[in-house]
């Protein structure tokens, strides 16, 4: 029995209907090591359809999320002083269109190639349309205990200051600050140029912080299942919070999960766009044919790295 028949089979014992989640923050060219999360996600979409359940593949675009530096493959020039703001609003690097969808665009043409037709959810766009209010007050209502879970469990002492949300400051970027006035849903703080700053958190106006940011999501989309990198699975990681955040804060179920490991590439190592390290979906896609590279990502069980050699 193949493996995705087998979690499939792990769903089915919850019920019939099923939301498969999978996703990546569009910071830089979305690689074949990417393409693993998502076409196991899809493989377990069609192993539950297969056997009478009712699946739906959904692709999270975390777009909300910030440039974090100038990468090698951007002008250093140009993208300075864009670091920090959401990759949503941010000039694609050809000058035409946004940032996030420079990088989105080939890669969901891609999927189409390969045979996976997943429903695209924009976290920028769920923020503005107060989909995370819900969640966001229950993190801002309960921030004594949000704080003592995550400390608890990644063993890591939060700042003094802490406070559940990513605040936008004046200049568009994302920033950490001092919590002045607290009346949802607005929240004042200061920030580092000793400027008070107000945001309206139900429109989105900043983000939650990733561990909570991801529990948010499965409950917002009612998200069933979610294979996810072996970096978000270490003992008091991403998934470890998560997981309590969302059964003791949002009252809500965490998703069966599954770990996959990463693709390297042969001679450089584990694939990051970051680094520079890649080869993009839409190159692969002139190298082999698409049923080459299902077969390459579905033959080994997830928790095998796989060595690809150009």
């Amino acid at each position: 029995m193949h493996w995705a028949d087998v979690v499939a089979e792990k769903l089915l014992e919850d019920g019939k209907k099923h939301i498969i989640s999978s996703g990546i923050t569009p910071s830089g060219p979305i690689h074949l090591g990417s393409m693993r999360e998502i076409l196991t996600a899809d493989a377990i979409v069609r192993a539950v359809n297969d056997k009478g359940g009712d699946a739906e593949l959904i692709y999270i675009a975390d777009n909300a999320d910030p440039l974090r530096k100038v990468y090698p493959f951007l002008d250093s020039e140009i993208y300075e002083k864009y670091v920090g703001m959401p990759l949503a609003e941010i000039p694609a690097p050809d000058g035409n269109g946004s940032y996030d969808h420079y990088f989105l665009k080939p890669f969901f043409e891609s999927l189409e190639t390969v045979g996976v037709f997943p429903k695209v959810v924009e976290n920028y766009k769920s923020y503005k349309k107060g989909d995370f209010a819900e969640a966001t007050k229950s993190f801002i209502d309960n921030r004594d205990e949000t704080r003592n879970i995550l400390e608890k469990i990644s063993g890591r002492q939060l700042p003094k200051k802490w406070f559940p949300w990513t605040f936008l400051n004046n200049d568009g970027t994302l920033t950490d600050g001092e919590v002045l006035d607290v009346n949802w849903p607005n929240v004042t703080f200061l920030n580092k140029n000793g400027e008070k700053v107000t945001n309206n958190m139900a429109k989105g106006e900043g983000k939650l912080p990733w561990r909570l940011d991801w529990p948010a999501k499965w409950k917002i989309l009612n998200v069933t299942f979610e294979a996810f990198g072996k970096d978000h699975a270490t003992k008091g990681g991403s998934y470890d919070t998560g997981k309590e955040l969302s059964e003791i804060i949002l009252e809500s179920k965490t998703p069966l999960d599954l770990v996959y490991e990463w693709i390297h590439l042969k001679g450089k190592g584990a694939m990051h766009s970051s680094s520079g390290i890649v080869i993009s979906a839409e190159e692969m896609l002139t190298m082999a044919p698409p049923e080459v590279i299902r077969w390459i990502v579905m033959k080994p069980q997830p928790n095998r790295h796989i060595d690809f050699d150009p």
